[in-house]
């Protein structure tokens, strides 16, 4: 017997795997506020991860289907197979892998509604392949949601249909931030007092520039490098390259790699300088955070980025692959405490005006909603 519980449309959420990483929390907040008339489920297409469970608490099902090969028939085959055996109205799609096998099997198993959402502009040397068939699965959507204003514009500019391209600003649960404290972290890491204490986080990987940053640090003297340490927050396929780095460059004194934690607002609460030297980005959620716990931040000047900190206003700018100039942002910022402190103050504002989490959510509700033909709902609920 059908009930009402089950006659809900089902919009499906498809992504690689569930690391701790910035899409990944995107897709657990927008499941902490999803629309109540809709029924959930995520498929991870490789594997499970660390958020898993917490999907789970939530009340939305896990799916992992394991992605074999690179060119995966029986992946493309299964999914096809599950969507219309389960016959969701919405399929909505985050980063590579995911957005080429699952909107392919989304169009094939006849789903009303595909979306796609771009967490990064293509970084160089991810190749014509990519771009191509990106493209091409593009004008199968539904419509394609750029996670900042100017990855939208990007999208236009790459060729899509504007009247298929929509803008939703990535978004945090302010509530987890601005009101944590950093007690105990320096003494967890060994840190005297009077050391200033910078810290990057994300992804080990080419993307977010931790070999730009280990470079900058091994340009200063050894006199400035005893009055800083540099926490290395998150893991990835570098860590044991960026290891390595870090011990021939001679940073060991001073360079930490946490690995993986669930307690980085408390780390990033504890920074007198939070750094993000990426070579492409999206709008990364682990800026916005930083931004709203009252961080100065000091970051390459890619994607989205600019159009968050203004520099000199609310956080400083750099070109990317610049390890000079990052050397010189850092020293410059670190002897400049008034500076650090105005910046985390705008920042913290900047955060709270434009990127609340509930107003992130209300917009896609409102896009899956208009899918399904419901009416919007005004927030997330």
């Amino acid at each position: 017997m059908t009930t009402p519980l089950d006659a809900r449309p089902l919009v499906v959420h498809m992504i690689d795997e569930l690391p701790r990483d910035g899409a990944e929390m995107l897709l657990l907040d927008l499941m902490r506020h999803r629309d109540p008339r809709m029924r959930y489920v995520v498929l991870c297409l490789v594997r499970g991860g660390p958020l898993q469970p917490e999907f789970e608490k939530l009340g939305v099902p896990v799916v992992v289907f394991g992605h074999r090969a690179r060119i995966d028939p029986y992946l493309l085959g299964g999914l096809i197979r599950w969507l219309r055996r389960e016959r969701p109205g919405v399929v909505h799609t985050h980063l590579f892998l995911a957005d080429s096998y699952g909107r392919l099997a989304a169009r094939l198993a006849g789903v009303p509604a595909v979306f796609s959402t771009v967490h990064n502009i293509v970084g160089p040397g991810r190749g014509l392949l990519r771009r191509v068939l990106h493209q091409g699965l593009a004008r199968w959507s539904t419509a394609v949601v750029g996670c900042g204003d100017e990855i939208a514009q990007s999208l236009v500019e790459s060729g899509l249909p504007r009247a298929r391209v929509v803008s939703i600003p990535n978004g945090i649960d302010l509530l987890r931030f601005g009101g944590v404290d950093g007690d105990g972290v320096r003494q967890e890491f060994g840190v005297a007092a009077g050391r200033s204490l910078i810290g990057v986080v994300g992804r080990l990987h080419r993307q977010k520039g931790h070999d730009v940053l280990l470079h900058a640090l091994a340009g200063m003297s050894a006199a400035e490098r005893e009055r800083l340490a540099c926490l290395v927050i998150g893991t990835g396929e570098l860590d044991g390259e960026l290891r390595g780095l870090s011990a021939s460059l001679g940073l060991d004194a001073c360079v930490i790699f946490t690995g993986m934690r669930t307690d980085v607002p408390r780390l990033v609460a504890a920074l007198d300088l939070f750094l993000m030297p990426s070579r492409w980005e999206g709008l990364p959620i682990a800026l916005l955070e930083a931004m709203a716990s009252r961080k100065a931040v000091l970051c390459s000047r890619v994607g989205s980025i600019p159009g968050v900190v203004r520099d000199g206003e609310n956080g400083a700018l750099i070109d990317a692959e610049d390890p000079v100039a990052l050397r010189n942002g850092i020293q410059r910022l670190l002897a400049q405490p008034a500076v650090r402190e105005e910046y985390g103050r705008r920042a913290r504002a900047e955060a709270v005006e434009r990127f609340d989490i509930t107003r992130t959510a209300g917009a896609y509700n409102a896009l899956h909603a208009s899918a399904l033909g419901l009416a919007s709902m005004a927030r997330g609920a």
